[in-house]
């Protein structure tokens, strides 16, 4: 082609050529977001006509840009056909990135379609320049034009694609794109340009008078093209900016009413949640507005409070939760004014009524909590409250069980020994009573423990009955009771102790019919300042003691000097000692000869008597200790550990007594009545080496005779495993021959007070004469005790005597001792068990 550029249309053409292939970047991603059909219809139409003329503008621009000698007019129908294949084309590339998906077929099949529409806008726009001149196209020129148009059309619609994924594309990415599609569509338009080639003429070509356009003309022509293109473009980008931000407004809206909606949801979700919650827990909730009107209350509190929650809701607070003070019944309403009007939290967790609709009252524990805002003003309060009468009522059981006693409702020790304690600080003069019921073992071993349970009860509501409601009646423990009487002098205290032992004695308990008395022994002590409390009982106590001794169901006043009761502190100081002696055998044995006077080679026989050892060494008789051993319970342990030390001793054989000895032991009256020790005993006989026939058991009259079939029993069972038995003190109590047919004993034991006098009165003789002539015929061997004079050893073989036993004899002396020499004089009373 003859000719040349105005470079400043050439530059002109590429710049619109960016700016149509910019244009076209942004419509594909307009077109395909669009919201809507018809919204993406019309960006599809307006975005076909923006980018059509753009690409057109660039194309005309350029062919502008060609100066010729010859004249160039443009056909008119050519150049619209040519406007309309370019829009045609870009109306196909932007409905070819509306598609779900663009592969690869149908992103070269669109391409080549594309480019092939663009090369055939541009040499349509070619055929309507009319040059009145031939000229023809370069086939390889045309070709790479059309490749170079197919090419740039696949490269814009992929980028269009690519940018179409991204979320947010970049910005300079976009541009250098759009730089490079319009180089190429420029480049794609000059290469046909190129190709076109003019022919030579042989005769001048000469134009009609002012046919054909000017260079002048031509700048303007492309400038005002330019101008209107850009416009157009112009209008294109603003109207897809403004779409673009309203497009963000309303995804950002979307975004930010779905995140309300969610949050609203979340919030909705969340109050539902505290409202369960609310209703669920076990304790009163009710939140309160800024004017103290209830919002919310949950089934536990309209429950307490006896409203139904939907009539409750908005009311006022103090008439729905109506409190009181447990003790006035006074409103204690004002105490909640704090919370709304000064933000404070306030507590109440004791003497708290909650009085509900229909008046039933409840004790409750609450707490008032001011509901802020961020600025820190009070908007409103939550009352939290909570129903404690069951711990209350747990606590007043708990502390009455604890300060009385469960079987009869009485004060126990604890609470007398305080009430006692009090009493001896105010310094005002009272009276203690310390009651030891009578034969009350009697009918709980009789009756059953049940029995004995009624009849606690029975005669502490008898015993309650006697008593001032000032004075304190307190049972201690077992039978023992106490009552502290409060002002009260000593011959009131005496008067009505009396009144309680004659109260106690006429009461009668029946079981199927058998009708059990009762007694009670009763000591009565000062209680008055100055003194301790444990003193007082103690005192109490002895004079209780004191009481039995002296017959039972008796009043045994203390007064200081009392003989009795001073004799009763000794025997209960000898109680720890007498534990720590059967722990660290502070015991010992001792034995006293028992000599036959019929039978000179029989076997050696003696009696073994008890010692304690004090810190001082000193051997104590029994007789400082024996009452203790009684009183408290502990002769069976004391029975038990001297007959394991005599069978130690016996089985030893050791040189400390003669290998056939035989050993007398004493029994106390309590171990015929235990039958564990009993067992215990036999397994020690039957366990030991020793011969059971070197034993001989020695009970004493009084004791076999206070529980006849008991001791028959026992005897019985120890003759069966061997052992022999004699009757210790035979005339000391209620002596009757008859005893002898019912005890089936070995020995009959005389008691000193008939032989000791033997030989001086004629009565004690002819007693003694009449017990030998008895045993003799039912085959019982005699002992004679108390035998302190050697002058009636022949008195007594004279009568018929078997055994003597006596200091005449020979003294007591520790096991493996030497004998300690006869002497002819009076040497005491003759040892035994007793002292």
């Amino acid at each position: 082609m003859h000719g040349s550029y105005s470079y400043p249309l050439v530059a002109l053409s590429i710049v619109v050529a960016v700016l149509a292939s910019h244009a076209a970047l942004q419509l594909i991603r307009q077109v395909a977001l669009a919201p809507s059909r018809a919204t993406s219809l019309g960006w599809l139409v307006g975005g076909a006509v923006a980018m059509g003329l753009g690409v057109w503008a660039m194309h005309f621009i350029g062919m502008l840009a060609y100066e010729s000698q010859a004249s160039v007019t443009y056909a008119p129908g050519l150049t619209a056909l040519s406007v309309l294949i370019a829009m045609l084309a870009s109306g196909l590339a932007l409905w070819v990135n509306t598609l779900p998906r663009l592969t690869p077929v149908l992103l070269m099949t669109s391409g080549t379609i594309m480019g092939g529409g663009i090369a055939t806008m541009h040499y349509t726009g070619m055929a309507a320049m009319q040059m009145h001149m031939p000229y023809r196209y370069d086939p390889l020129l045309f070709a790479v034009s059309i490749v170079v148009a197919v090419v740039a059309a696949t490269a814009a619609l992929w980028l269009g694609g690519f940018f179409l994924r991204q979320r947010r594309p970049n910005r300079i990415y976009q541009a250098l794109a759009a730089g490079a599609m319009g180089l190429a569509i420029a480049g794609m338009h000059y290469i046909g340009m190129a190709a076109m080639e003019m022919m030579p003429l042989t005769t001048p070509i000469i134009s009609p008078a002012g046919a054909g356009m000017n260079s002048g003309q031509n700048l303007w022509l492309a400038l005002a093209i330019a101008i209107a293109t850009l416009a157009v473009l112009g209008l294109a980008l603003l109207a897809i900016s403004a779409e673009q931000r309203m497009r963000r407004s309303r995804h950002y809206r979307s975004r930010l009413d779905g995140l309300l909606e969610y949050r609203t949801r979340e919030l909705r979700h969340e109050r539902d949640q505290v409202a369960v919650m609310l209703d669920s827990i076990d304790e009163g909730v009710i939140s309160l507005d800024r004017e103290g009107h209830i919002q919310h209350i949950n089934p536990i509190a309209a429950e307490l409070c006896g409203w139904d929650p939907s009539l409750a809701r908005g009311r006022p607070w103090a008439r729905i939760l109506q409190l009181r003070h447990e003790g006035t019944l006074q409103s204690v309403a004002s105490q909640l004014e704090g919370v709304l009007q000064r933000g404070e939290v306030v507590h109440m967790s004791s003497q708290t009524l909650l009085v509900a609709r229909d008046g039933s009252e409840c004790a409750v524990e609450l707490k008032a909590s001011p509901v802020r805002r961020r600025s820190g003003d009070v908007e409103g309060a939550v009352l939290v409250f909570r129903d404690i009468s069951y711990r209350q009522a747990m606590i007043r059981r708990l502390n009455f069980q604890a300060h009385h006693d469960s079987l009869t409702g009485l004060h126990n020790r604890t609470a007398f020994d305080d009430a006692l304690t009090a009493a001896l600080a105010d310094g005002g003069f009272h009276q203690l009573l310390y009651l030891d019921l009578d034969f009350f073992k009697v009918v709980n071993d009789t009756c059953g423990h049940a029995a004995g349970d009624t009849v606690l009860r029975e005669l502490s509501a008898l015993m309650r009955a006697h008593v001032r409601e000032t004075d304190i009646l307190a049972r201690l423990g077992g039978d023992e009771f106490a009552v502290l009487l409060y002002r009260c002098s000593r011959e009131q205290a005496i008067e009505r102790a009396e009144a309680l032992c004659a109260a106690v004695s006429a009461y009668r308990y029946y079981d199927e019919g058998r009708p059990f008395q009762l007694g009670v022994s009763i000591g009565v002590a000062p209680a008055e300042g100055g003194v301790q409390a444990s003193e007082v009982l103690r005192q109490a106590d002895g004079a209780c003691y004191m009481a039995k001794q002296s017959g039972r169901n008796q009043v045994h006043a203390y007064h200081d000097g009392d003989a009795g009761f001073e004799r009763a502190q000794r025997e209960v100081q000898w109680l720890p000692l007498l534990h720590e002696a059967l722990e660290n055998d502070r015991f010992t044995l001792y034995i006293q000869p028992i000599r036959s006077l019929s039978d000179a080679t029989s076997k050696p026989y003696y009696e073994v008597l008890l010692r304690y050892v004090n810190d001082s060494g000193e051997h104590l008789a029994p007789a400082h200790f024996m009452a203790t051993a009684e009183r408290f319970g502990l002769m069976p342990e004391i029975d038990i550990w001297v007959v394991t030390q005599a069978l130690q001793v016996l089985e030893s054989d050791d040189g400390r007594i003669e290998s056939d000895a035989v050993l007398a032991i004493n029994l106390s009256g309590q171990s015929m009545g235990d039958l564990r020790m009993r067992d215990q005993l036999a397994a020690l006989v039957t366990q030991s080496s020793v011969m059971p026939q070197r034993l001989c058991f020695e009970i004493t009259e009084t004791a076999a005779i206070s529980n006849l079939a008991q001791a028959r029993e026992f005897i019985y069972s120890m003759r069966r495993l061997g052992c022999s038995f004699a009757l210790d003190d035979f005339g000391s109590g209620m002596s009757s021959f008859a005893y002898l047919k019912e005890l089936p004993v070995n020995q009959l034991k005389i008691d000193g007070a008939f032989v000791r006098n033997l030989t001086r009165d004629s009565l004690d003789a002819a007693i003694v004469s009449a017990i030998c002539g008895i045993c003799a015929q039912m085959g019982i061997i005699t002992v004679a005790e108390y035998v302190e004079r050697l002058e009636l050893i022949p008195a007594l073989e004279l009568i018929g005597v078997d055994f003597v036993q006596g200091y005449g004899i020979g003294r007591p002396h520790p096991i493996g001792a030497p004998l300690i020499p006869i002497t002819p004089r009076n040497n005491g009373p003759a040892a035994s068990l007793q002292g």
